[in-house]
């Protein structure tokens, strides 16, 4: 049958609820929210920090949305500039690099942010309590930040190495940097979506009583 998927990870609040979206088994569609938000009523304190999370999310959204479509401005400009006029700018492959780095390493911050990383869903086959479901997800997320904070502290050295070395690139002399940077703000945008989302799977343990009901 013909649909429109929107796949959203969803999180076990209630008994046999699986983290994991398969189309090809599953009738409906899941809820349009993320990992671990609650669908219950919420404090005025945390309402604001959803708040402050979905403000988050949308900044990447657009700024991901602003670099594909400069991206597909360059591609554009390039076709016609070889094609139609044939003076090509060499330029413009560098400037689409530079995009392109904007576009996947800001990106890990947003599938994370989503919940729509690689990531196994045989927890939720063999443990049917929510509430450790969320406790190992939650520790997980713990391990993902130290992870990213190791890796992000490395681009950092890298970037900055580049920068006090005054690498520039080939063609439009810009410097290196700037393409070592899309590393260093796809991390930290990533540890941040991380730290929300601990935050959210912390209260979400909190919540779920031994039965699993809210």
């Amino acid at each position: 049958m013909e649909r429109e998927s929107r796949q959203h990870p969803r999180d076990p609040v209630e008994p046999g609820a699986s983290y994991i979206y398969d189309p090809e088994v599953t009738v409906a569609e899941p809820p349009e929210h993320v990992t671990a938000i609650p669908e219950w009523d919420v404090s005025n304190g945390y309402a604001l920090f959803l708040k402050i999370e979905k403000i988050y999310a949308g900044i990447l959204a657009n700024g991901l949305a602003l670099f594909s479509i400069s991206l597909a401005v360059l591609m554009f400009a390039q076709v016609v500039l070889r094609y139609g006029l044939n003076s090509p700018f060499v330029g413009i492959e560098e400037m689409a690099l530079l995009f392109g780095a904007w576009i996947y390493f800001p990106a890990m911050a947003y599938v994370t942010r989503q919940g729509e990383h690689i990531h196994g869903g045989i927890l939720t086959l063999v443990v049917k309590s929510p509430k450790v479901v969320q406790s190992v997800r939650l520790v997980m997320t713990l391990l993902s930040i130290i992870a990213c904070v190791v890796f992000g502290y490395f681009a950092i050295k890298y970037a900055f190495f580049e920068i006090e070395k005054g690498r520039l690139s080939s063609y439009l002399r810009w410097p290196k940097g700037i393409w070592s940077f899309s590393l260093v703000i796809g991390f930290a945008g990533t540890i941040l979506a991380l730290l929300m989302q601990a935050v959210n799977q912390f209260v979400a343990i909190k919540m779920i009583n031994p039965e699993g009901a809210n």
